[in-house]
């Protein structure tokens, strides 16, 4: 009897497991398509993505059906399912030495759908957090700039993906697509059904350190 109970158990516990879920989201500030920490998680190189006084833009990427390495991702209910992507929706915060001043979204995708409960339904801030999200009824597959970010940056902050925001209780990072998803709600979140840690933003301002010939030069000086 008691090997049946175990027996059960492992079962149920299988049945309902959730997949692990490794879709990539990623800024770009300097045009490249690329971001920088992404490329050196991979072990490749990049200019730095991070924000001053000339940064005026983010371009925002998602890419629904690849990991971070670039291997592709299936429907983990459904492999007959696309892996695609018919809606975002980000919402993204500001921190660190400085401040950011969020201008405006440009969607890129052509997607005529706002998504958000407030607003205009496309783009609504409040302190240090923006958030926007477009929808479509034609999905698409692999890494798309959805749009981009006009800001204004004073000092030296950066920016990530976060998932929830007191701009509105509903606000969260994700994207909707033809996969059910974990929760078989056609919706993959961040930090519930992906990892936060798939979410790469801008990097740290790198501290200025004076050289030794520096230090020299001062006592002279």
């Amino acid at each position: 009897m008691k090997n049946c109970l175990l027996l059960l158990a492992v079962v149920a516990t299988v049945a309902f497991a959730v997949p692990a879920h490794s879709q990539t989201l990623f800024m770009d500030t300097n045009g490249d398509g690329k971001n920088s920490m992404l490329e050196a998680a991979n072990g490749g190189s990049s200019t730095p993505d991070v924000l001053n006084a000339s940064t005026t833009s983010v371009d925002i990427y998602f890419d629904p059906n690849h990991n971070p390495d670039g291997s592709t991702l299936q429907c983990p209910q459904d492999a007959a399912q696309p892996y695609d992507m018919f809606s975002y929706e980000a919402t993204v915060r500001a921190s660190g030495s400085g401040s950011v001043t969020f201008n405006g979204w440009t969607d890129l995708m052509g997607w005529p759908v706002g998504l958000i409960t407030i607003g205009d339904h496309t783009f609504a801030t409040a302190g240090t957090d923006a958030w926007f999200a477009r929808g479509n009824q034609t999905a698409v597959l692999g890494k798309q700039k959805v749009g981009t970010l006009s800001i204004t940056v004073t000092g030296s902050p950066k920016l990530d993906f976060v998932t929830s925001s007191t701009i509105d209780g509903s606000a969260q990072t994700a994207f909707g697509g033809h996969c059910y998803g974990p929760l078989f709600d056609n919706t993959n979140r961040l930090g519930e059904q992906y990892p936060t840690s798939n979410a790469y933003g801008t990097e740290a301002p790198v501290p200025v350190v004076p050289t030794t010939w520096g230090k020299i030069k001062n006592l002279y000086h």
